[in-house]
């Protein structure tokens, strides 16, 4: 019999790393921890894999009471091993159950005992992550719960990350209760986590990141997160966490800092000038008004122009896509005619960003209708653009001739303008364009219409978010030499349409193969079915005729609930058509449309 002992280090190595990547990921328990100090008390070589993962993080974590059960003891071959369990810590100086009540813990005796016991080369601790679960935290008593659990005897000097994760479920719908929830705070939440902060600035001083997930996590987070940015402020480099409270500070911060994602109203009341623009590589501002104001960016001297020198990453998020008052309307007018530049909201300065290669854009508003010129002559390889029909249609075409991956995504439109949206897609379409990854959506339910002559020659992945008819699916991919992905998550399947108006032979009809495939260039198709419950039959007989007319497709992803329907198809299709025998069905529960792009990095 082969002892573990025995197996060979490379194997040894990805066992540890992929238990590792469990115990300690982002969404991992602290009590998880117990399973690595299981795997280190294998033998000596497990324990010198395994204990950098130990070692390099500091995991403090707020759970709801009563107490979670923890991994028991256990009795196996007469040898009694007791699991390792962190130091449970009341967050509250009383002991009363009630909202607000959590119980905070820490592996911080875990780290000191392997600081103190470890021989050769010592691994630092170079992350500290805060993490609630199910709760939200209260740090009236996190001081003295971190004497308790004697936090000072770990070397934290080391710790350049700081992480803040939750697991409570608050979602983007409710951010702007969360917001106005911050200013609702008792004076005690508010002193609790200013204490917190101190505690956490005091053992770790050398933080150089502070990092969220996801982004808009609890009131009490931001409370603790403001003072700890404003303690860090001139060694950060990257700050993505919700603040509470503005960066109120004597001067500029760090030049250092590359990477800010920000609220819009804790910039405006920051001040001007808080975040030099030179050294931004990536900046997302989240809840933008309308007439937002790059005043924070701005030095004293700069009035006419302001260039964004290093900036490659560019996200803004407006909080509304829709609330502009006559007077707004009449003021941006105003403004345009008296000034030659180009600008955003009620700033004069003109924009420049020679280095940027991504923007995004979420809930349009239609102070953008002008501003789209402000990238024509900046390197932008990547565009994504959500809003009404009626605020995104101002997109510049021109773009199109340097982007490789672009995303429009139209919402809320009126059904007087489903016309003007499909003008708009035949617009896009038959415009020049080297793009080669594309999402197209809409959430209403109308056609979306092609253009007879697309000059997407470039396009080798496509993503359909919209009403699809298969035959104006068809005319697009004819017209796409490249293509090689395509993704349909609305297609249709009409009645009128003559290839598809069959009689009922088979459970999928009696569906003939076109004179000529469509394309031979499509390697992966994923489809969605659209029309609702009625047009179930009609649909599916037009996956199947698309299937025929791309005899490319080598993997064809499909809703579990139609596949059967969809192999049957093929089996049954196999002899008079040989290229089916090659498809790989794979049964998929949701297809992810959701660009890339609107995740900054």
């Amino acid at each position: 019999m082969v002892s573990i002992a025995d197996f060979d280090n490379r194997i040894v190595g990805r066992i540890v790393n992929v238990a590792c990547y469990g115990a300690t990921g982002s969404s991992a328990r602290l009590h998880t921890q117990a399973q690595l100090v299981a795997l280190a008390s294998v033998s000596r070589t497990w324990h010198e894999l395994v204990r950098p993962h130990l070692q390099s993080i500091l995991i403090i974590e707020c759970q709801p009471t009563p107490e979670a059960p923890q991994p028991a003891s256990n009795n196996r071959g007469g040898k009694r091993r007791t699991a390792w369990k962190s130091p449970v810590i009341n967050g509250n100086s009383s002991s009363k159950k009630g909202p607000g009540t959590c119980i905070w813990r820490t592996n911080a005796e875990l780290v000191h005992l392997l600081q103190q016991h470890t021989t050769g080369v010592s691994v630092p601790v170079s992350r500290l992550r805060l993490q609630s679960f199910d709760t939200a935290p209260d740090f009236t008593g996190f001081v003295a719960a971190m004497d308790n659990a004697r936090l000072a005897r770990c070397r934290l000097d080391t710790v350049t990350s700081l992480v803040v994760m939750e697991f409570i479920g608050v979602s983007t719908a409710v951010s702007a209760a969360v917001s106005a929830a911050v200013s609702t705070l008792d004076s005690s939440t508010g002193n609790g986590a200013s204490q917190a902060a101190e505690c956490i600035a005091q053992h770790a001083p050398n933080v150089r990141s502070m990092v969220c997930a996801p982004w808009n996590v609890s009131p009490a987070f931001r409370q603790l997160a403001s003072p700890l940015a404003v303690a860090y402020l001139r060694q950060l480099h990257t700050l993505t966490i919700p603040l509470a409270t503005p960066l109120l500070t004597d001067s500029q911060i760090a030049s250092s800092l590359t990477t800010l994602h920000i609220h819009a109203h804790i910039l405006a009341a920051s001040g001007p000038g808080i975040v030099p623009a030179q050294q931004l590589q990536v900046l997302r501002v989240h809840d933008a008004p309308a007439f937002f104001s790059w005043e924070a960016f701005a030095s004293a001297g700069e009035t006419d122009m302001l260039e964004f020198a290093s900036l490659t990453a560019l996200g803004i998020d407006f909080a509304s896509d829709d609330v502009v008052t006559t007077a707004d309307f009449y003021s941006s007018i105003n403004r345009a005619k008296s000034s030659v530049h180009v600008t955003m909201g009620r700033d004069r300065r003109r924009l420049v960003f020679p280095k940027l290669h991504s923007l995004s854009v979420s809930k349009v508003p239609f102070t953008y209708a002008e501003a789209w010129r402000m990238f024509i002559g900046a390197p932008v390889r990547r565009l994504a653009v959500a809003g009404p029909y009626a605020h995104v249609r101002y997109v510049d075409t021109r773009l199109l001739r340097t982007l490789d991956t672009f995303d429009v995504h139209t919402v809320g439109a009126e059904k007087s303008s489903h016309g003007r949206f499909t003008s708009f897609v035949k617009t896009l379409l038959g415009e020049d364009s080297n793009v080669t990854c594309a999402w197209l959506r809409h959430c209403e339910a109308f056609p979306l219409s092609v253009p007879e002559t697309v000059r997407w020659s470039q396009l080798t992945e496509l993503c359909l978010a919209a009403y699809v008819p298969a035959l104006a699916l068809l005319l697009l991919v004819g017209q796409l030499p490249s293509l090689h992905r395509l993704v349909v998550q609305r297609i249709a399947g009409d009645a009128c349409e003559e290839v598809l108006d069959s009689k009922m032979h088979a459970p999928w009809g009696d569906i003939a193969a076109p004179a000529a495939p469509v394309s031979t260039s499509v390697r992966e198709l994923q489809m969605h079915m659209g029309g609702g419950p009625t047009a179930r039959i009609p649909t599916l007989q037009a996956m199947c005729y698309v299937l025929l007319c791309l005899p490319g497709v080598r993997r064809l992803a499909v809703k579990q609930v139609y596949c059967d329907y969809v192999r049957d198809f093929i089996q049954s299709s196999a002899e008079s058509h040989p290229a089916l025998v090659n498809i790989e069905l794979v049964r998929h529960v949701f297809i992810a449309a959701k660009s890339p792009m609107f995740v900054l990095d």
